[in-house]
C-alpha cells in the first residue's frame, strides 16, 4: 500500500526508516528526543517502525506511520519550542503535496492554538497523568495506599534497584536480559491481545533501551517485575511507559516499584514523572472538535473496557494522586471513520481472539461485583497546562549513572558457571 515513494521538496528530507539515515542524523534524532521530548510518547520516535520527515536545515523531525493516504503521528513535534510551528507547517505542506490525511496524537493543550492556525481540527483524546516531584512527599492519607504496597513488598523480601541497560555489559546480557524477556512473556500471556500493542506504546527490546532507564524488583535473585522510563526535557522529565510483572509476583510490586523509581528521581532533582496517557478520559466537547471521535471515545469509555480497560487504567493511575495534562488529537483536514480505523490498526487495538474476549468479559462481570473503580471528575481539579524546564534550555544531556549494587557480580564467576560466546 505504501510502495510509491512520496514527493519530497529539495529543502526537506524523508527517510523510510532509521536505517536509511546517516549515522550522524540518527544520533541527532536521539538527542532531539531527549532534549525536546515533553510527553510520555516523545521518545517513541526512536522506535524502528516509523518513517521520518526532517524540516529545512534539520531544525526538527516528525516520525509517522502510513497506511495508504492516512498518516499517524504519535510522538509530537521534536524541535525547539520556537521552531515547532515551522516544523508543523512544513510537514503539513509535505503531507498536502502527497494528498495525505495527517492525524497527530498526544498534542498538549498549550499547543492546540498552533495546530488550529495551521488548519487542523482539534479534539480531546485523553489526559496524561503527571507527578510533580518537587511537590510530592508521599505522606498523609492520600498516599496511604501507595505506602501499603511499598511496605507489603518490603515485608515479603522484595529488593528494588536500577540497572544500567548496557548491551555491551556481560552481566546484563547473561543474567538480566533472559529474566526480563521471561517476565515480559509471562505478562503479555495474561493480556487479551497476547502480543505487544504497537506505535502508541513502546516495543520492548532489552538490547535497544538506549537512553531509557530500567528499574527492577527482585525476589532473591529472581526478577519479578520491571519498569522502563523514557527521557525528556534533558532529564527533567521521565515517563514510566512500560511496566511488566510475573503472574506469581508479590501483590503490589508494580506500584511499589514505581514509587521506588520516583523516590530515586526526586533525590536527583528530576521535576516531572509521567505515568503516561489515560486514553478517552473526560473527552468533553471543545471548539470545532470532531463529533465522530468524541462519540467513539466516550462510547469506548463506557462500554468497551473488556477490549482495552481505560477505566482500569484511570483507576490505577489515580492511586498516585497525579496532576493531569489534557491531550488532543489534531487532524488535517479532519477526523473521519477511516482515519480512526487506521489509528486502531496501527495500535493493533482489535488484534485479539474473540473467544478470549468473551471469556474475559464474563470473568470481568463476575470480578467487578463488589469492586468500585475511581470515577473521574467532570473536569480535573489538578490540571497542568504546560511543562516548564528547571534547567538551562540548551544543556548537554547528562543522565545519571545507575547504581547496580544489588546486581553486582564478577564476570569471571559468570564465565565459570556458564559458557558464553561474546
Amino acid at each position: 500500500m505504501n510502495s510509491a515513494p512520496p514527493k519530497v521538496p529539495s529543502k526537506y528530507e524523508h527517510y523510510r526508516s532509521q536505517g536509511e539515515m546517516p549515522q550522524e542524523l540518527a544520533n541527532r534524532l536521539r538527542q532531539f528526543a531527549c532534549a525536546f521530548g515533553d510527553t510520555y510518547a516523545s521518545y517513541l520516535i526512536t522506535d524502528v517502525d516509523r518513517e521520518y520527515f526532517w524540516a529545512s536545515e534539520q531544525l526538527g523531525v516528525v516520525a509517522f506511520r502510513r497506511l495508504g493516504r492516512y498518516v499517524n503521528i504519535a510522538d509530537g513535534l521534536l524541535a525547539a519550542p520556537e521552531n515547532r510551528e515551522l516544523l508543523l507547517a512544513e510537514f503539513l505542506a509535505f503531507a498536502e503535496q502527497n494528498h495525505w490525511v495527517a492525524s497527530f496524537m498526544n498534542v498538549p493543550r498549550n499547543e492546540i492554538k498552533m495546530y488550529r492556525r495551521q488548519g487542523c481540527q482539534v479534539t480531546k483524546c485523553g489526559e496524561e497523568a503527571l507527578i510533580q516531584l518537587d511537590e510530592a512527599d508521599w505522606r498523609g492519607k492520600h498516599s496511604q495506599w501507595l505506602r501499603r504496597q511499598e511496605n507489603y513488598c518490603r515485608r515479603h523480601g522484595v529488593d528494588m534497584c536500577e540497572i544500567d541497560p548496557d548491551p555491551t555489559d556481560l552481566f546484563y546480557r547473561v543474567e538480566v536480559v533472559p529474566q526480563l524477556e521471561e517476565v515480559s512473556r509471562d505478562h503479555i500471556a495474561s493480556t487479551l491481545h497476547r502480543r505487544e500493542m504497537e506505535f502508541f506504546v513502546s516495543q520492548f527490546s532489552p538490547y535497544e533501551l538506549k537512553d531509557r532507564r530500567l528499574f527492577v524488583a527482585r525476589d532473591g535473585s529472581r526478577i519479578i517485575a520491571f519498569i522502563i522510563c523514557n527521557p525528556g526535557l534533558d532529564g527533567d522529565f521521565w515517563a514510566i511507559e512500560v511496566y511488566r510483572r510475573r503472574q506469581d509476583a508479590v501483590r503490589g510490586v508494580i506500584p511499589g516499584l514505581i514509587l521506588y523509581a520516583m523516590r530515586v528521581m526526586k533525590a536527583e532533582g528530576v521535576k516531572y514523572v509521567s505515568l503516561s496517557l489515560v486514553p478517552f478520559v473526560r473527552c468533553n466537547p471543545v471548539r470545532g472538535d470532531s463529533p465522530v471521535y468524541r462519540f467513539a471515545a466516550n462510547f469506548w469509555w463506557r462500554h468497551l473496557n473488556s477490549i482495552y480497560d481505560v477505566q482500569g487504567i484511570f483507576h490505577f493511575k489515580s492511586r498516585f494522586c497525579p496532576d493531569y495534562r489534557e491531550m488532543f488529537l489534531a487532524a488535517k483536514p479532519g477526523v473521519s471513520i477511516r482515519s480512526l480505523l487506521v489509528i486502531a490498526y496501527h495500535w493493533k487495538l482489535f488484534h485479539f481472539n474473540p473467544l478470549r474476549l468473551l471469556k474475559r468479559s464474563l470473568f470481568r462481570k463476575r470480578s467487578a461485583e463488589g469492586h468500585k473503580l475511581a470515577v473521574p471528575e467532570h473536569r480535573s481539579q489538578r490540571a497542568i497546562r504546560q511543562l516548564r524546564r528547571r534547567r538551562d534550555s540548551n544543556p548537554t544531556v547528562d543522565f545519571p549513572t545507575p547504581s547496580t549494587a544489588l546486581f553486582e557480580q564478577n564476570d569471571a564467576e559468570i564465565r565459570k558457571r556458564e559458557k558464553i560466546t561474546v
